[in-house]
């Protein structure tokens, strides 16, 4: 996480140095929660604390406003408290006497944040040559829990790549109150916590995206896996300068038993020879992150022989030749794992390997098997990520047939 806290720190500064000039300020709204409190301090650290000013917005009665006072008075920041009740109230009376209607809940939830955010630009044309802070964090991102135009506003967004764990881990790296960094997340307008509200925690949406699913209760894996699904419309809007902490990401494509040793192994031999390349290569290279794909298919799958394909029966959901192998999963670099092939009826060599990563500025892929599913994978995320460097290792592969010619469709991937 010092690696992290440092890059963050980069990027913050040299954001405000290309959109603003030596003067600019870091306008945050500051909640009294974890995120709020790690951007006000990340952008303390990187702007020092006269370009940084928090804005305290209470709807009336706050029950947790000390905290808010208290990271400002911690970060030593210059605040403005600033009550939206009186705002609120007013809108409500009008809106509701105009339209006839009862306000909805979504109304009393999402016209707080939107009061909120155009006070923070209010404030901003006083005080002249701010840009405003967004504080959401991954987690939210995907589970779509910020409001548009509301808290999912902004001109940066500092924490928008990072789960809960990493923010949480952050704040620990600042040196910040772990009261702070470790508070429930609260939306501080409904009264319950963000888990409460979502039925799950976010511990489990991050093994979820991660990859981890097995790790969660499989009726909520799937209550998160089709929410993170219904969600993405919405997160795609958010198209805010965020800060990226992969910008050089190695895939290791389905190095699965299966693959080496089982159904349709290509030899120990030659597996062990692209291993040894691929750890070669994570020492050399020093990557950000690490996604592992794997083939995780139904027993019906149709690309098994016995239901109509061409291939023997492989890599089936939670069987050991699924497994990934060990020596890989245990490289000591952040990772996730993307699982392919879960839909009996399609066959899939091949996906976009940085569906849940953003703004990554090289892709390295290794893996089994080159002619098929590595490939495949280089081709569909070239396809997507028009920004992304696209090369394939081809000493840490192993392919089907070593004669091959891949038709990459004259997309820029490389072949080294």
């Amino acid at each position: 996480m010092k690696r992290i806290k440092e890059e963050i720190i980069a990027w913050v500064r040299n954001y405000f140095a290309q959109n603003g000039d030596a003067n600019t300020k870091a306008l945050i709204g500051i909640s009294g929660g974890k995120d709020s409190t790690v951007s006000a301090a990340i952008c303390v650290e990187a702007l020092g604390k006269d370009r940084v000013v928090g804005v305290l917005m209470p709807n009336g009665v706050q029950n947790d406003i000390a905290d808010s006072r208290r990271v400002c008075e911690y970060l030593g920041i210059k605040n403005y408290e600033i009550n939206i009740n009186g705002a609120y109230q007013a809108l409500s009376e009008e809106i509701s006497t105009k339209t006839g209607g009862e306000l909805t809940n979504q109304f009393k939830t999402n016209t707080p944040s939107r009061l909120r955010m155009t006070t923070l630009y209010s404030v901003a044309a006083i005080i002249g040559n701010c840009r405003i802070s967004n504080n959401g964090n991954l987690s939210e991102r995907l589970m779509g829990y910020f409001t548009l135009w509301g808290d999912g506003a902004g001109d940066f967004a500092p924490l928008a790549n990072l789960y809960v764990s990493d923010v949480v881990q952050l704040g620990i790296e600042l040196g910040l109150p772990e009261d702070l960094v470790r508070k429930t997340p609260s939306d501080g307008m409904c009264g319950k916590s963000d888990e409460d509200s979502l039925g799950f925690t976010y511990a489990e949406v991050e093994k979820v995206a991660r990859g981890r699913e097995t790790e969660v209760n499989p009726e909520v894996a799937q209550r998160i896996k089709a929410k993170i699904n219904a969600m993405s419309w919405k997160s795609k809007l958010l198209n805010i300068p965020c800060f990226n902490p992969y910008k050089k990401v190695l895939a290791i494509v389905d190095a699965q038993t299966d693959f080496i040793d089982g159904s349709l192994g290509v030899g120990l031999e030659k597996w062990n020879k692209a291993k040894q390349n691929i750890l070669a290569l994570v020492q050399k290279e020093h990557y950000d992150g690490i996604i592992y794909t794997k083939d995780w298919h139904p027993a019906a799958h149709c690309s098994f022989k016995a239901n109509g394909g061409i291939w023997p029966s492989h890599c089936v959901q939670g069987t050991a030749g699924a497994e990934i192998d060990k020596d890989l999963q245990a490289i000591d670099v952040d990772s996730l794992i993307l699982n392919k092939g879960c839909n009996s009826g399609v066959e899939e060599y091949g996906i976009d390997v940085l569906a849940n990563i953003g703004g990554v500025e090289e892709l390295h892929l290794v893996g089994l098997c080159y002619d098929y599913c590595v490939s495949s994978c280089a081709k569909e995320t070239a396809k997507r990520h028009l920004n992304t460097k696209v090369i394939i290792k081809k000493a840490g592969t192993v392919a089907i047939d070593e004669n091959a010619e891949v038709d990459f469709e004259s997309l820029p991937i490389l072949v080294e």
